[in-house]
Order: structure tokens, then C-alpha cells, then sequence
């Protein structure tokens, strides 16, 4: 251990000297080769950011065995682990899945080879050039944080290669082999649970955003027939006033499918036209402690979110801090770390609670209400 123990010595210095750079350590990169910095176009999706609390409240779904024996793809010796990333999709959240993959590696202190493969986007030829690279080079385990569109192809040519998305969750993907397995997380069963807290009367409001629209059309799924107002607040400059006097929003339960930034202007200007629903109701999206900061308290009394984040052993967390990550807050650190784990433990348990069901992270339920400066922990409505 004292060699980890040198290396987050090397990375707080790293970071004492520039704390907003997220560059992997490139000594630990056999190779990386990343698009542009003004190529990048980040994707509003993978931005959520996640505060976890003690004492939230679980709910638990019974799991079984994943179909596919990890065990198989990892071999003996040094453990080997290839990235395939999207550069110019996921932008900087290719530092953000690389730091976590390392930090659990020094965690775990194992001898490992660590590669990453950029593909730059997400064509069908990109991918399935760069699975070929890496098959060729001997790795038979793979991270790939990809969106929809290429955790589809992926699907349709993984090459016998053991494949985590830590992105996506497996039921927003058609049909999928065995060999692939997902971390996303399950919206529709956040919503689900926010819904016991919901009244008859519910107003939707997005930002026409890809995962907005996902959230929304969720909702309708669940409770088409309570919905009574949706709208989109696409630009935070809108005129709110449509606000004022709006019946549709007094005493009706509101899911804030957006961002903490506009959810907080919606929270606020609510409280401004004295407009009082009977809850504000949110997926993990606004579970970010900027809520606290960009509005009162009582603009968040009666806001309840949901996040799936559990615990993270200490010394683990104490790794992905130094090198830049946020597992507490960042739900795509915090599923990469689960996903690495599953593989180096050979599919038996490793050092986090979730496991896994039908190939997919099953995730826990936590709902909590925006107190007055923390996240406070709430029962669950039957």
C-alpha cells in the first residue's frame, strides 16, 4: 500500500495546484488520445450531481444472479481493463470514469493494465473499429460511458467482449446479449416512488432536453391521468410570468424534470407569485447541494428528491477526492466504481451493497427532503 499511499501524495499536489482539471494520471495510461477541448460538445444527461445522506430511506428489490459469469472475461495475472470512450459526446467525462476505474484499482492495490480507446463519436464505424482494436490487444473486459444511441450499436456488436455502460440503464435499450451489463439508473422507479407523495393535480415542467423529455414522458407513463399542466422552460431568461395566478399549479404536486438551476427559478418565482403547491417532487437530478445556495428555505420546504447513491467505503472515496472525482455527488463516478468492482470481484459480493439483477445495477431508493442547509432523510409513503 505504500505505493498508493506515494501516488495520492503525488495527486494532492496535482490538485493543490489546479483544482477544475480532471487530466488522467497519463503514467497509469498506456494510451489516450483525446478530441479537442473546443471539439466537445458535454451531454446534459451525464451532469446530474448527487448528495447522499445517512439514514435515507431504502427500498429494496429482490436480485438474482447476472445471466453472464464475469468471471470468464478476467483471466489471471495483472487484471486488464480497457476505456472506450466517445470523446467529442462525453467530453470531460472521460477524466471523470478514468479516475474512478484508477482509484478502485489503488484501493484495491492490484497490478493492473489500464488503456483507453477514444473512438471521438459515437458512428457505428468508430465503435466497432475501436472494440476490434481492443479484442486484438488482448482485453476482454470494457467501460464504455456511452449515450443511447451507442449503447444500441454496442449492443449489436460487442465481439464477445465483457462490456459495462455505466450510463445507461439496461430497460432503455431494446434488446441486449448477455455479455453486456448496465449501471444508469432506474428513473422510472425514482418516479414511482416520488408519485406516494404526489396528489391527484400534477404539473410537469422540462427543459426539452433529451433526459427532461425521458423523465416527463415517465411520468405520463405512471399517471397520465392526473397530469393537468406541462411545460418547458428552455432558456433560465424566460418570462415566468404565466406564473401568476396559474390555478393549474396551486395546491398541485410539481416534478421539476430539470436541472437545479431552473428548478430553482421555478421554486423561487413560485414563492414570489404566492403560488403554493402541495409538493415539489424530482428524480436525482436536483440532488445537488447548489439547491441551497440558489434558493430559500422556504422556496424548497415541501421538496422531496429522489437519488439512488448509497455508502462508499472511506478509504475509497478518500482516492476518487484526490484525483479529482465526486462519488458523494456524481452518479456516473459512483457507477463506474460498482461496475469495476462486480468484474474484479468475479461477480461475488466486492465492497458496495447493490447488486445486480437481470444484468443491471440494482439500485436503491432514497428519498429525502431540502431542509433548511442539508439533505434530511423522510419515510416513504405506501
Amino acid at each position: 500500500m505504500k505505493y498508493v499511499f506515494m501516488f495520492l501524495i503525488f495527486f494532492s499536489f496535482v490538485q493543490a495546484q489546479n483544482n477544475y482539471k480532471k487530466q488522467p494520471p497519463a503514467e497509469m495510461i498506456m494510451m489516450i488520445e483525446f478530441a479537442d477541448e473546443d471539439e466537445v460538445e458535454l451531454i446534459e444527461d451525464f451532469t446530474e450531481f448527487l448528495e447522499d445522506e445517512d439514514g435515507a430511506v431504502d427500498i429494496y428489490v429482490e436480485s438474482v444472479e447476472t445471466s453472464v459469469d464475469v468471471g470468464d472475461f478476467v483471466g489471471s495475472g495483472s487484471f486488464k481493463v480497457a476505456l472506450l470512450v466517445p470523446s467529442k459526446v462525453i467530453g470531460s467525462y472521460v477524466n471523470s470514469v478514468s479516475n474512478s476505474i484508477i482509484s478502485y484499482l489503488l484501493f484495491k492495490d492490484a497490478e493492473f493494465i489500464f488503456e483507453v480507446f477514444d473512438s471521438k463519436d459515437e458512428s457505428g464505424d468508430a465503435l466497432v473499429s475501436k472494440l476490434s482494436e481492443i479484442k486484438a490487444k488482448g482485453y476482454r473486459f470494457v467501460i464504455a460511458p456511452l449515450t443511447k444511441s451507442g449503447a444500441e450499436i454496442i449492443s449489436s456488436n460487442s465481439l464477445d467482449l465483457l462490456i459495462f455502460i455505466p450510463t445507461i440503464n439496461k430497460n432503455d435499450i431494446y434488446e441486449t446479449p448477455s455479455n453486456i451489463i448496465f449501471g444508469g439508473i432506474d428513473y422510472r422507479k425514482q418516479l414511482d416512488v416520488l408519485l406516494s407523495f404526489a396528489n391527484e393535480k400534477i404539473a410537469l415542467f422540462g427543459d426539452g432536453s433529451r433526459l427532461s423529455s425521458d423523465l416527463s414522458q415517465y411520468t405520463k407513463e405512471l399517471a397520465y391521468e392526473n397530469i393537468v399542466y406541462v411545460k418547458d422552460i428552455k432558456n433560465i431568461k424566460t418570462n415566468l410570468s404565466f406564473i401568476r395566478g396559474n390555478s393549474k399549479l396551486k395546491k398541485s404536486s410539481i416534478f421539476l424534470n430539470m436541472p437545479v438551476v431552473k428548478s430553482s427559478l421555478i421554486a423561487s418565482q413560485l414563492t414570489q407569485y404566492k403560488v403554493k403547491p402541495h409538493v415539489l417532487l424530482s428524480t436525482q437530478v436536483n440532488y445537488n447541494p447548489l439547491i441551497f445556495k440558489f434558493t430559500q428555505f422556504r422556496d424548497r420546504e415541501f421538496f422531496y428528491i429522489a437519488n439512488s447513491i448509497s455508502h462508499m467505503n472511506p478509504i475509497l472515496k478518500d482516492i476518487n477526492f484526490v484525483l479529482g472525482n465526486s462519488p458523494d455527488y456524481n452518479w456516473i463516478d459512483y457507477s463506474s466504481s460498482i461496475g469495476i468492482d462486480y468484474v474484479f470481484s468475479s461477480g461475488e459480493s466486492g465492497v458496495f451493497d447493490e447488486e445486480f439483477y437481470n444484468n443491471q445495477i440494482d439500485y436503491k431508493v432514497q428519498i429525502v427532503k431540502a431542509g433548511k442547509s442539508s439533505f434530511l432523510k423522510v419515510g416513504v409513503r405506501e
